[in-house]
């Protein structure tokens, strides 16, 4: 298993759209194999969630994100645990012993909050060829929740957190080819796929 974490300064960074640097830990049943540093480049959302899947990686832990980001990672089959803080060896070492849910991780406002806050994201729907992930991870023991995201009627909001609040207009985007098609209310654009080339679409 891959989990990436975006860090500054051995710190987890901030804000992960922003971030410069990423340290990626492979272990395999719980146990570290190996840690990478990895530089990360500013690039627009897709670029940075691309080099993400390219790398294998099938977890995130991060600060803040942007929730566009975080829906595109979720629809490439990336789960995202946002909203944390703290230096990043004890978040690597607590993220492995079971314990990142504690008070001391959560950015300042962020616990036990739903949706787009402290929570682990776990995925409902996956690209193509990595749905075995579903299973992986660490997000039945971490998460508040199994999957619903923003919760089914928490403000108007999708079960992958999407802005449906924004009503009818809109359009989904296929991250992969560029096709886009009108958004439809009550359809998030995460559970409904590309004609042109299968990928989960993401709401633009």
């Amino acid at each position: 298993m891959k989990t990436a974490f975006a860090y500054w300064e051995n710190h987890i960074a901030p804000v992960f759209d922003t971030a410069r640097e990423l340290l990626l830990v492979e272990s395999e049943e719980n146990l570290i194999v190996e840690k990478q540093r990895l530089p990360l480049t500013d690039e627009p959302p897709l670029a940075r969630t691309l080099r993400l899947v390219n790398l294998g990686i099938e977890t995130l832990i991060c600060g803040a994100i942007s929730r566009a980001l975080q829906e595109m990672l979720q629809a490439y089959g990336i789960e995202v645990m946002c909203f944390v803080t703290g230096d990043l060896d004890e978040v690597v070492q607590a993220w492995f012993g079971g314990g990142l849910e504690q008070e001391v991780f959560a950015m300042p406002g962020c616990r036990r909050r739903g949706g787009h806050g402290w929570h682990n994201v776990r995925k409902e729907n996956t690209m193509p060829g990595r749905g075995g992930n579903q299973g992986s991870g660490r997000g039945q023991g971490m998460g508040r929740g199994q999957g619903q995201g923003m919760g089914q009627k928490t403000g108007g909001r999708g079960r992958q957190g999407g802005p449906l609040a924004a009503g009818p207009a809109g359009l989904c985007l296929c991250p992969n080819c560029g096709h886009r098609q009108p958004h439809e209310r009550g359809r998030p654009c995460v559970n409904l796929l590309c004609p042109q080339c299968g990928t989960a679409l993401v709401r633009s």
